[in-house]
């Protein structure tokens, strides 16, 4: 009779060959379907981290507003000037710049869609040297900044599209960012109020209808 375990142990060997082929393949798409799982989780962290620093830094720079006094109109004004899409403001240094003189900020995005925190010092004698540019976020969309206070025309509270030229900052700051449609990051919204609402270290001087020991520096890019 012929011997046919020789076959029957080819056979099974193909068939187990096969079965671990398979399973390497099951197991290595797998893996690389994992992988592509945690380099999304990743680049979301990266993007919620960015967004959520870039917050952090305009809330502690918010709060901190400083009302100046100005004089050189009638009547008297905050040293603020806040529009849809830009935001000029006096707020104290970034922590590592401390302790240092106050620092005039003006928030906008660039023409090349970064939305830039530029800052220079307040007791600058050139308003136009030494201005720092801080890139908050890329490929920005559109900024959205809303002011909630008492103003004319109404003199009701309410969010108003603009504070110019008003006697103290607003009650309450809301800042939104848009991007692209196609574009995975989310912006919650970020509602400031700011802490100081008089200037109390004003000293009027007569003679220059300015605050005493104060300089007056013309807001970034103005």
């Amino acid at each position: 009779m012929t011997d046919r375990s020789a076959g029957y142990a080819l056979v099974e060997l193909l068939a187990t060959l096969v079965i671990v082929g398979f399973t390497s393949a099951l197991m290595i798409s797998g893996l690389g379907s994992s992988r592509r799982v945690w380099d999304h989780m990743d680049a979301s962290n990266s993007m919620g981290d960015a967004i959520a620093g870039t917050q952090n830094l305009l809330r502690d720079r918010l709060e901190r507003i400083f009302p100046a006094t100005r004089y050189d109109k009638i009547p008297s004004y905050a040293d603020m000037d806040g529009v849809a899409d830009k935001f000029a403001f006096l707020s104290s240094p970034r922590d590592a710049g401390a302790p240092s003189p106050l620092r005039r900020y003006q928030l906008n995005v660039a023409p090349n869609g970064d939305l830039v925190l530029s800052s220079i010092s307040d007791v600058a004698a050139d308003p136009t040297q030494g201005v720092e540019n801080l890139v908050l976020l890329h490929n920005v969309q559109g900024l959205d900044i809303a002011y909630y206070g008492v103003a004319p025309p109404d003199n009701r509270p309410g969010w108003r599209f603009a504070w110019q030229l008003r006697p103290a900052p607003p009650q309450l700051i809301r800042i939104r960012v848009q991007f692209a449609p196609q574009d995975p990051r989310v912006w919650p919204e970020l509602l400031v109020k700011p802490v100081v609402t008089v200037d109390s270290m004003c000293v009027l001087m007569v003679t220059t209808k300015s605050c005493r020991g104060r300089a007056v520096v013309r807001p970034v890019g103005s």
